[in-house]
């Protein structure tokens, strides 16, 4: 048993209450085990969803804004710094809190689905609480104090919103489950100790990358389309980069995993798919990108020299550009509904021809490749821009950047065929 003694405010003896029976307190935590010496005493225990609503209910739990996510800037008067966990969703206005968050996870709870929301964290700051710890018992009886949330104040504040509608309305929910179980972890840190540890668990460590937690995740929908259209596309399987959001000189593949993903949101236009619409779109969007590399096989697999050597001349490849290629994605998915099968695909391979690096456009005194890097057309719309040496081209990946990639595609794959003069794409 780890020693409670050197926290203040705990009690030698428990409280006892009017015949001097036990007085267990305001909330008891049951089976606690410790960890830690006196100066990082952690306690671990398991609590019910109806308990911890309960324990919501009753007063106990709130956040410190100062140590949290934070006040809005400008508001003056300051609003109250510490808010009351029963009291609700704080004010946006207010204060930094993303409600869309939380009630994603509540709604997930109600529908009894799969969520990996443990540990959820409290704090007892030294001083200003009492409670007893019973040995015996190994329970924590806890008579005074708030408890504080250095962290999971969404969790806290989604599990509380949950229980509340499905007791308003049990009917209505049958797979929410009162009796789920959430792992706590109990601190003793004083105001200064959990703004470090917020820091600690949400600035320090580096975060996954992305497309590493895109392709391990089975509950994005529109990280399956994205996975799903790798599986159907010859020409993406082994060419998408699934580990980190960027490609590197030496990197061959040409698109990160996070850049499908959200090519996919383009062209889904919804980020919820039942499994018939996952199959479909994932065939359409397979279908689409494997025409446009019969005309531009530099969306295909190349070998490393060749990849290196398309990304410094040409902008065929750059992610703001698959962005463009989605808008027409969504086209041609749209003309295989309204046209038919046989003829959205016929005039699609038609259209497609004009990206071909064998037409010469031309551009006020330019002449070449449309891709080309060195296109003018692409510095006057905002995709690519000079960099610090006046002689290198940046590519830019603005979300302007894109939608700009995607007009200019667009309005080109509606042009007549014999278009050569791309002046009428320079205006916005």
């Amino acid at each position: 048993m780890k020693s409670t003694s050197s926290v203040a405010g705990f009690l030698d003896k428990p409280k006892t209450g009017a015949r001097g029976t036990l007085y267990r307190g305001r909330f008891v935590c049951e089976h606690v085990q410790w960890t830690g010496s006196s100066s990082d005493l952690l306690g671990t225990f398991t609590i019910t969803i109806e308990e911890l609503a309960d324990a919501a209910e009753s007063r106990l739990l709130w956040t410190d804004q100062a140590v949290q996510r934070g006040i809005q800037p400008h508001i003056d008067p300051a609003p109250p710094r510490e808010l009351c966990l029963a009291d609700g969703y704080p004010d946006p206005k207010k204060y930094v809190f993303d409600a869309s968050n939380a009630d994603d996870i509540t709604e997930k709870l109600l529908n009894g689905e799969k969520l990996f929301l443990s540990p959820l964290i409290w704090n007892l700051r030294p001083g200003t609480f009492e409670a007893y710890w019973d040995e015996e018992e190994t329970a924590l009886y806890i008579y005074s104090g708030n408890i504080y949330l250095p962290d999971s104040h969404h969790r806290h504040q989604a599990i509380l919103k949950a229980v509340r509608t499905w007791r308003s309305a049990k009917k209505d929910y049958p797979k929410f489950l009162g009796d789920r179980e959430f792992k706590i972890e109990l601190y003793f840190l004083t105001k200064e100790d959990e703004g470090n540890y917020f820091f600690d668990k949400n600035q320090r460590p580096k975060p996954t990358a992305k497309s590493k937690a895109y392709d391990l995740t089975t509950q994005d929908d529109l990280s399956l389309l994205a996975k799903l259209v790798i599986e159907r596309s010859k020409n993406l399987s082994g060419n998408v980069n699934r580990v980190t959001d960027r490609l590197i000189a030496s990197n061959f593949q040409v698109i990160t995993l996070s850049t499908l993903r959200e090519m996919m949101n383009s062209f889904a236009s919804t980020d919820s798919l039942d499994e018939s619409e996952l199959d479909g779109l994932a065939t359409v969007a397979a279908e689409f990108y494997d025409l446009l590399v019969t005309v531009r096989p530099e969306l295909g697999i190349l070998a490393q020299p060749d990849r290196r050597k398309v990304r410094e001349n040409l902008v065929v490849d750059s992610a703001v550009m698959m962005h463009g290629f989605a808008a027409l994605m969504k086209d041609f998915n749209n003309d295989l509904a309204e046209m038919g099968t046989i003829k959205a695909r016929r005039e699609w391979a038609k259209k497609v021809k004009c990206f071909s690096a064998e037409r010469q456009y031309r551009f006020r005194q330019w002449k070449g490749d449309l891709f080309a890097k060195a296109n003018p057309l692409w510095r006057a719309v905002g995709v690519v821009k000079h960099g610090r040496d006046s002689r290198r081209l940046t590519v830019l990946n603005t979300g302007a950047a894109r939608g700009e990639c995607g007009r200019v595609l667009r309005q080109l794959v509606a042009a007549p065929q014999t278009t050569s003069d791309l002046s009428f794409l320079a205006q916005r």
